[in-house]
């Protein structure tokens, strides 16, 4: 028999959800049958699995220990030796991180190493108990892609992962970009649309009328400096679908710099540019309650990225004028 009690990252859901991850190797069926047969207790009564679970609540699962143990076995993560996480802020629920260009946000095979799971090495190195993964993962809430760089943000609760969740679905945390574009930008400008994706190719095309199956985009832009034909630009993202920014300044003529997918193919090669130059740059939190005091307000903003150093310099931002 295992004895469990319920922490903060485990109120508030379902008690056969919690069983689903804690036992992750069980069929579902199997788990119903344990609760059935009472050999899965809730505070040492018989449950059904619809109850919501409260903070010190215990379960008890009445099955020999080498039994639990395989049920609740996960595969082990392989660490390298460059998983360090690059942390530019964090508290007790969030953390923010700057993302290396290369690495992907969340994984895409079990094998991948990707942002999620450079946080939870990150975490486990800091005296996280391994045994917390079981029932509740911390992980980012927001994406960015394979080759572009810059801001993502952590729950490293579930008060933190609901929250900063929220925060991204409402659009009441606001996120800049920095970009460097093909030709001459001397203006502001705000830009709206619709996006449809192609799920098969993996790119998105921007439209001038909606479709019954594209979203509305807006996209918000300031022009910082301008050499040798391209534009520093500072971006903010209003709406955040994929591929927005790069699609939809590539359909007004201003591809991003160095994007294999979206960009101007002759130049990206003429400039010897092996990536797209698009940073997740700063996000400025609202107003946030007591819980979140220490951000409520604040602005983070990651060091100017240096495979931006060869056309623009920290310096040529100070045209921003926010």
């Amino acid at each position: 028999m295992k004895e469990y009690r319920i922490g903060k990252n485990e109120a508030g859901q379902r008690f056969d959800k919690y069983l689903f991850k804690l036992l992750c190797n069980a069929k579902q069926s199997l788990i119903y049958k344990q609760l059935r047969n009472k050999n899965i207790t809730l505070n040492n009564h018989k449950a059904k699995g619809n109850e919501l679970l409260n903070i010190d609540d215990i379960v008890r699962i009445y099955m020999s220990d080498d039994t639990i143990d395989i049920f609740s076995a996960k595969k082990e993560i392989k660490r390298t030796t460059n998983d360090n996480l690059n942390v530019i802020y964090e508290n007790e629920n969030i953390l923010l991180a700057d993302k290396p260009y290369g690495i992907l946000s969340q994984k895409a095979t079990g094998t991948d190493i990707s942002m999620n799971e450079l946080l939870i090495f990150h975490m486990l190195d800091a005296g996280m108990p391994k045994e917390v993964l079981n029932t509740f993962k911390p992980a980012f809430c927001n994406r960015l892609d394979r080759n572009t760089t810059g801001l993502m943000i952590a729950g490293k609760t579930l008060s933190g992962l609901k929250t900063m969740s929220e925060l991204l679905k409402n659009r009441t945390l606001s996120k800049y970009y920095l970009a460097i574009v093909n030709g001459i930008i001397s203006e502001n400008r705000h830009i709206d649309g619709y996006l449809i994706k192609d799920e098969k190719s993996n790119r998105v095309r921007i439209l001038d009328n909606k479709t019954d199956d594209s979203d509305y985009i807006e996209t918000f832009y300031t022009p910082l400096a301008v050499k040798n034909g391209l534009t520093l630009i500072k971006v903010k993202l209003i709406t955040g679908k994929t591929h927005q920014i790069r699609a939809h300044l590539a359909s007004i003529g201003h591809s991003i710099l160095g994007d294999p997918k979206y960009g101007d193919i002759g130049l990206n090669k003429k400039m010897h540019t092996k990536r797209q130059l698009l940073h997740s740059y700063e996000v400025i939190f609202p107003e946030m309650p007591d819980k979140y005091r220490a951000i409520s307000g604040k602005s983070f903003t990651t060091p100017f990225p240096s495979d931006f150093l060869k056309y623009f310099t920290a310096k040529d931002m100070e045209a921003d004028n926010g």
